[in-house]
């Protein structure tokens, strides 16, 4: 499977206008991740648009370098090579395919001095099936955490 990464970024725009330009035809399970104006709460939004044949297939926020909640138990340091997926998702009409192990795969090689982590939002066997290290909350009320192993 051969993606493209678009990396898109506010710049100079308006933090309160600026919306990233992704393809509006193209249907997702959670809109309301990418149609809300709410990036003016980030100083830089970095957002990644997924192509296949110049058709996107995915989307990603990342938060560099991103932030790991000190409460989670047993888990090991991350300087600032780390770099948070803060949401991940396959276009409806891509799904079944496992575009979005892909995409992490490219995100990996894209950034290889980088070390990536995600908080899962209800996607644990997606995490659990690229064998990063888990980390789950004493609470137990709190998502899971996933980071990339040590290359």
């Amino acid at each position: 499977m051969e993606l493209d990464f678009i990396d898109l970024r506010r710049g100079s725009a308006d933090k309160y206008s600026w919306i990233p330009p992704f393809d509006s035809a193209v249907v997702y399970e959670n809109e309301q991740w990418w149609d809300e104006v709410k990036y003016y709460y980030v100083r830089e939004p970095w957002f990644v648009q997924v192509l296949e044949g110049g058709v996107e297939v995915a989307r990603v926020e990342l938060d560099d370098p991103g932030g790991i909640n000190p409460t989670y138990t047993d888990v090991p340091a991350i300087g600032a090579e780390r770099l948070e997926i803060q949401l991940i998702e396959v276009a409806t009409a891509a799904r079944e395919r496992h575009v979005a192990t892909h995409v992490v795969r490219g995100l990996a090689q894209r950034h290889p001095g980088r070390r990536l982590f995600a908080y899962s939002e209800n996607a644990d066997a997606f995490w659990d099936s690229l064998d990063w290290d888990r980390f789950d909350h004493p609470d137990g009320r709190h998502r899971p955490l996933f980071i990339q192993p040590v290359r």
